[in-house]
């Protein structure tokens, strides 16, 4: 993964330890705090084709575990049944080395060199001990802009599909995940990882990852490309 020759296998290159994450200026990751009062914060790390981890502490701060993404990312939290489960975009990034910026040490591209971890680009919700509960993985490989006569106008050109352009998911007392992608389409996405529905917004590539919110009535808040979209009966 672009270590040294003779360097230890398995520990982050940049402090030689296990599990390290890094709190960085440019990442909009808050920690968010469970219904059992664990907190939860997505750190940065780069020898995981800079995926970070989302990572996961105690109420008196000891170090439980990790989910291996947490990049740039604010949870939710959707409370059922007696628990909770914790809901985040899950981004596994192409064209970005596994650590160093030297791509025979460190591959670049993750189909080819890493089968083991393709390209792709999830909503997962997990346990309050994360483990995987769903996945709904984006497909979409269209770029579209708005059309003069009012429709949309579409090219395929993302073979892998679109990252979820989004800091922090919506969720409704239904369960109902709201997420917005960088291919400019906003999603519900109904428990179990099917898309219930889908609007398209505006396209954001390499846009700020923003949240998604709910009012009291309702309301869908998006803001993507610079604009804020408001959504709602």
């Amino acid at each position: 993964m672009g270590g040294a020759v003779g360097a230890a296998y398995g520990v982050d290159p940049a402090t030689n330890r296990p599990g390290g994450g890094r709190v960085l200026d440019d990442s909009s990751a808050s920690p968010v705090v469970a219904p059992d009062g664990n907190v939860f914060y997505g750190a940065y790390t780069s020898y995981n084709y800079s995926q970070g981890h989302l990572m996961h502490f105690s109420t008196s701060g000891a170090y439980l575990n990790a989910y291996p993404f947490g990049w740039d990312t604010t949870p939710a939290i959707y409370a059922h049944d007696g628990t909770y489960s914790v809901v985040t975009k899950d981004n596994r990034y192409g064209d970005m080395g596994s650590y160093c910026s030297n791509a025979t040490n460190c591959p670049t591209d993750r189909n080819t060199s890493a089968p083991d971890y393709p390209e792709g680009y999830f909503i997962t919700q997990l346990s309050p001990s994360l483990s995987v509960q769903w996945q709904h993985k984006a497909t979409n490989q269209q770029s579209c802009e708005p059309g003069a006569d009012g429709g949309l106008t579409c090219v395929t050109d993302h073979a892998s599909s679109f990252e979820w352009c989004v800091n922090a998911p919506a969720i409704d007392a239904n369960g109902t995940v709201y997420a917005s992608s960088e291919d400019g389409w906003l999603y519900a996405i109904e428990q179990g990882g099917s898309v219930r529905d889908k609007i398209f917004q505006q396209a954001a590539l390499s846009a700020a990852y923003t949240p998604v919110s709910l009012d009291a009535d309702g309301h869908i808040y998006s803001l993507n490309s610079g604009h804020l979209f408001v959504l709602g009966r």
